[in-house]
This record gives structure tokens, sequence and C-alpha cells, in this order.
């Protein structure tokens, strides 16, 4: 057994030889994929965040952050809070600051408008990460999942689960960030999935992008007030997870589902693992994000190297440009919880693969 420690968790991992093996196949699989070897020109890249002290926005970014460093590239974070004045004023500092390429993390195109106009008239490429924006022309391409391979997860086990809850009429509250294109695309979708069964959403609360854990503990407390005999709770975005679980533990002390509500979300963030893993949360629906990360940066690199166009499509099709899966959706209940400390597993390792096509590229990332 040999330990590594993660890119992106910083936490020691065990690898068995059969792990080692598929590292190995994989790092094979990403040399064998690269271009002729080329020299990597230095340039700045500036990442605009949402906000990082939402995990998961902050693993997107870093995502971003490790490989571009390591392929030498200089990297400025500039973090929004969730603030539209701040996105604003974030990008421009960005491109006064001559960054070659503006990666965002699920910043929606209207409160960066002028600044989406003036990267475009410079040649700037302006990339969105992780959770998909508006479709705008400005935009030169989005790395993102579809959103409904995860809810649709999610929404077949909710309403399974809910058949076990007494009663022949079920209810439901929901917190979301709809002003985001990807909390959108989930609450939208619980609606479709729901059509047709008994099951019906009494509130839905739109999070406060700026001060996220206080008003989700405000939101919840108001629903389990308003709606006490409520069947499940869904926070489509990852923070509010927790604060469900911690609500309800506290209002039905002892209980697990069905004796309390079901709580379910999304994203494997530490703290929302940590939440199955006490019982007080019973699934979320999670996907390795930050691996459009990855993909970005290769589409630039060969953008910067090569003068080879972005491919908009790298990400979704993933299978047909590199030959591996990196949309892999996963629902995680207490049955299938990675080890304390660790997030979901890739299937496939990303990373190495990555790293080894670019060893072979451009001599770095080995």
């Amino acid at each position: 057994m040999t330990k590594l420690i993660s890119l992106v968790t910083g936490v020691a991992i065990t690898l068995a030889p059969a792990a080692f093996a598929q590292s190995e196949d994989i790092s094979a699989a990403g040399a064998a994929l690269a271009g002729p070897p080329v020299a990597m020109p230095e340039h700045t890249i500036g990442i605009l965040q949402l906000n990082a002290q939402a995990e998961v926005a902050f693993r997107i970014a870093e995502g971003a952050r490790i490989p571009a460093e390591r392929l030498g590239w200089n990297v400025i974070v500039c973090d929004s809070l969730g603030d539209p004045a701040r996105m604003a004023s974030c990008s421009e500092s960005l491109l006064n600051q001559g960054v070659d390429a503006i990666l965002t993390v699920a910043i929606e195109p209207a409160p960066v408008m002028a600044q989406l106009r003036r990267a475009n008239e410079a040649g700037v490429p302006w990339l969105t990460l992780g959770g998909g924006t508006t479709p705008n022309e400005l935009i030169s391409a989005q790395y993102a999942p579809l959103e409904t391979e995860m809810s649709d997860l999610l929404h077949a086990y909710l309403i399974a689960q809910l058949a076990d809850r007494p009663g022949n009429e079920h209810t439901m509250a929901i917190s979301t960030f709809s002003q985001v294109w990807a909390g959108k695309e989930r609450s939208d979708d619980l609606y479709a999935d729901l059509e047709g069964t008994n099951i019906t959403v009494v509130d839905e609360h739109v999070s406060d992008l700026a001060n996220q854990i206080a008003d989700a503990r405000q939101s919840v407390t108001s629903q389990l007030t308003a709606y006490p005999n409520v069947d499940a709770l869904l926070g489509t975005a990852n923070y509010t997870v927790p604060v469900m679980g911690q609500l309800v533990a506290q209002r039905f002390p002892g209980k697990d589902f069905p004796d309390r509500p079901l709580v379910v979300g999304y994203l494997d963030d530490l703290v929302n693992l940590n939440s199955v893993r006490l019982g007080e949360v019973d699934a979320i629906a999670t996907m390795r994000l930050d691996a459009a990360s990855y993909v970005a940066i290769d589409q630039l690199a060969q953008l910067f190297a090569r003068g080879t166009p972005l491919n908009a499509d790298a990400y979704l099709q993933s299978e047909d440009v590199y030959g591996i899966d990196l949309r892999e959706a996963t629902l995680v209940t207490a049955d299938n919880l990675p080890p304390e400390g660790e997030y979901v597993e890739p299937a496939a390792d990303f990373i190495s693969f990555f790293n080894a096509k670019w060893q072979a590229e451009f001599g770095a990332g080995g």
C-alpha cells in the first residue's frame, strides 16, 4: 500500500495495487492522446469565483488553478462573494491586469455584460466552469454538466422513498438558487419529475448567495415552522444540505426517515458527506465538477500552444474527445459513502490522465 496526497482534497489516500494499475492505464491513455511536443508559452489566466465559501465553488476553481499552475501559467483569482457588483468589478480588475483568459465559476452573463463585451473585443476567451449559465454568444465555451443527470437520479430516489411515508399525499419544501442557471435547471427538473405524482412542493425559497449559511438556517427554520408535517426537504444548493439535516435532527431527535422528513440535496462536499454519515441527510446526488475545470485548462492549453480553437463540446462529449467518461453522476447514501475525509472517487482518474497528456505534450504536469 502507498499513500498519496490528493491534488483536489489535500487528503492522504491509500492506493492498493489495483488502483495503481488503473492509474497507470489511464496515464498511458492520456500520454497516447497527446499531440506532438510543443513549448508552452507563459500566460496569465483569471478565475472569477462565484463564492469561495461554498465548498463546491472552491473545488471547481481549484480544479482550474492547480493544473494551470502545473502548466506554468500565472493565475489570479477574484472572489465575487456572490455579489453581482463584485462580479463586475472582479472581471474588470482581471481584464485590467491583462489576463489572457477568464474562467468563471457559474457566473451569469447579466451582471458582467460590459466586461464580456470588453473581453470579446480584446480576443480574451471567456469560459464558464462547473455550472451552466444562461447561453450567451459572448461566452467562448461552457464546460459544465447537464444538471438533469444528477437531478433525475435524486428525484427518482425521493419519489421512491416517499412511498414509504404514511399518507396518500405528500409535501416537500425546497431551497434553490434559481438566479443561477444550474440551480434553476435543478428546480425546474424537480417540478417536471413530480408531475403525475402525489408529491406537492409547498414552499420554494431562493437562496441569498451573498449570505449563504445564515440565509439557509433562517429559511429552513421558517419552512419547518410553517409546515411541521412536511415529508421532505430538498436543497438544490450544496451549502443548504447540512443545514437542513441539522435542523431536522433538532426537530426530530433520534428519528430516522420515515419517522422524520426525508432530507436530500446535491454535491459531495465533505460536510454534506458527513451529514449523511451522521444520519442527518439521506442522499445526495453528485458529480466530479472539477473534471470540467481540467477540460477547460486542456482546451486553453491547446489554444495557447497550438492555436487550436476551443472545443465547446469537449466536456459533454468527453468520451468522443478524450476517450473517457467525465460525466458520471452518483447517488450517495449511507450504503456507499466514501472513506471519511474523501470525496466520491471518479470512475476515470482524470487528474492522472491530463497530467500524463500534458507531460508528453508540454513537459509539464507530471
